[in-house]
């Protein structure tokens, strides 16, 4: 759940650095669970980070096809509801997918800002804190659950 958080709050902060007030950061990260129209979004949204960092003088690359792949991958894996083994593997996927689109993104975005000259802390916030121990939580439930389950 955190990729779409994500979106929108680095949406947010795209919106003031372009001054662009039709940019909507909350219809943003839902709009990532509307099947098609999201993978548009997330293109959109690293081609706008690539496009300011390009402005900015910064040196990262981004690849708004990839991070979309990424979604792709990761969508693909979200919405299923079950303890057998193969879906266990699928939430471990589903996981490193989102996370891998996070950290690209998010590094992109450090870059920005570094270009600007406003000086970036590579840390892990409160927020970042909560959505690795609700996963952590998450995945262990459903670790106890496969491990207990009742065989015929």
């Amino acid at each position: 759940m955190y990729l779409p958080i994500w979106l929108g709050f680095t949406w947010a902060e795209l919106k003031r650095e372009t001054g662009d007030e039709r940019m909507r950061p909350v219809g943003h990260a839902f709009s990532l669970f509307v099947p098609g129209y999201g993978y548009w979004q997330v293109h959109r949204h690293f081609r706008l980070i690539r496009d300011v960092l390009a402005r900015a003088g910064g040196t990262a690359k981004v690849d708004p096809l990839s991070a979309t792949l990424g979604v792709v991958l990761w969508s693909f894996t979200f919405l299923h509801y079950s303890n057998d083994p193969l879906f266990t593997v699928l939430n471990v996927v589903e996981l490193a997918a989102a996370t891998i689109v996070v950290v690209y993104g998010q590094r992109a975005m450090n870059d920005y800002w570094r270009a600007r000259g406003t000086p970036t802390e590579e840390r892990v916030l409160e927020t970042d804190w909560l959505a690795l121990a609700a996963a952590a939580i998450y995945f262990i439930f459903n670790l106890v659950g496969y491990v207990t389950a009742p065989t015929d």
